[in-house]
């Protein structure tokens, strides 16, 4: 089952591994990124800082589209993450079922040249194409917020002009 899914440009670090973890009762965790799936160095790093009952599997976005149809899912309790808000859009139309995004870490670090970009949050800035995709994101269906951690307050986003 998808306990939470998230779109942090970091992926994997404290903040996710210290609150949303326990938080949500994570025991498997699931990165869909392109570029990570093929640096195997990048996942070791990734891997390295999870506790050891913490599952991981780091993917492609379409390999883990194909993951997450496994009915073997639903009795896990699944943290997915992506980089950006294309990848999560990808995976939101494949799964009507998926109730929420959490817009949580995305834009200060991922495409610094960009100008111009929408600020949403604190953490969050958006390029035309991610305002885009998190539009799309939202007109499939899922409630889009924006929540650091876990004791933060939920912000929802809605369409975003």
């Amino acid at each position: 089952m998808l306990a939470g899914f998230r779109i942090d440009e970091r992926l994997i670090h404290g903040q996710v591994i210290a609150t949303w973890l326990k938080t949500l009762a994570i025991t498997h965790l699931i990165v869909a990124n392109d570029e990570v799936s093929m640096d195997e160095t990048r996942q070791i790093t990734l891997k390295m800082v999870l506790p050891n009952e913490i599952k991981c599997l780091i993917k492609s976005v379409d390999d883990v589209i194909n993951v997450l149809k496994d009915p073997r899912c639903e009795s896990m309790r699944i943290l997915l993450i992506t980089g950006n808000p294309e990848d999560a859009y990808r995976i939101c139309k494949e799964f009507p079922s998926i109730h929420e995004v959490n817009l949580a870490n995305y834009g200060s670090i991922t495409k610094p040249e960009t100008k111009n970009k929408k600020t949403i949050s604190k953490m969050v800035y958006l390029d035309t194409d991610d305002v885009e995709s998190v539009n799309r994101i939202i007109d499939v269906g899922i409630k889009v917020f924006t929540q650091k951690t876990p004791s933060d307050y939920a912000k929802i986003i809605s369409k975003i002009e």
